[in-house]
């Protein structure tokens, strides 16, 4: 996810850069279930759209294209991930 997110603590083989992306069902219900929008391993974003951009390595393609979306796109997006 890059050195931004970077926590320096490897773990087995995954260096401190890396980590293991838990499914996405039910992130539509974080915000219910714990009273407050907390992404991430750590809980440092605080929305969805805040946790796509501090993705770097090999998840930045994919966040520069978020980007480049219209404000339409990008809510249609968010609105998606959050029925899951």
């Amino acid at each position: 996810m890059g050195p931004d997110l970077a926590d320096d603590f490897p773990e087995m083989i995954a260096s401190g850069s890396e980590w293991r992306t838990p499914p996405l069902w039910g992130i539509g219900l974080i915000d219910l279930t714990n009273g407050r929008e907390d992404y991430l391993h750590d809980g440092r974003a605080r929305s969805l759209l805040e946790a796509i951009l501090w993705h770097g390595g090999e998840a930045r393609n994919a966040r520069d294209a978020v980007t480049v979306l219209s404000k339409t796109d990008r809510e249609a997006l968010l609105a998606f991930l959050k029925s899951l």
